[in-house]
């Protein structure tokens, strides 16, 4: 049997995670947003599947 993922190492792409959050209301804008370097991961600009 293999053993329960732990849920702090579990990812998720950040368009998904933002549009699933609510601040999106479609992923696409949430993309759109990534792209513009609107949004930043511990002060750096990512990439929509990061």
């Amino acid at each position: 049997m293999s053993q329960p993922s732990d849920s702090s190492t579990a990812t998720v792409r950040a368009d998904q995670w933002l549009w699933a959050a609510r601040f999106f209301k479609t992923r696409s804008l949430a993309k759109q947003a990534i792209e513009g370097g609107k949004i930043e991961v511990n002060s750096a600009r990512c990439k929509p599947a990061k």
